[in-house]
């Protein structure tokens, strides 16, 4: 067995119908959704991250 890793954006509608679709194969596709650490991680490459100097500047933003 292989373990593929797909992102799909799922506030789409395309995206809503591809995790159905996979929903049904439950004998064949297992889905694990991503802990919040696993997706924080993913997001610092693609640079969706916000610094902050300390907590005050944290906030004003």
């Amino acid at each position: 067995m292989a373990t593929y890793t797909i992102h799909i954006n799922e506030h789409t509608k395309a995206g809503k119908s591809l995790i159905e679709f996979l929903k049904s194969l439950k004998g064949i596709v297992s889905i694990h959704s991503a802990s919040g650490i696993e997706e924080s991680m993913h997001d610092i490459p693609i640079g969706k991250v916000h610094k902050a100097k300390n907590a005050k500047d944290l906030v004003e933003e």
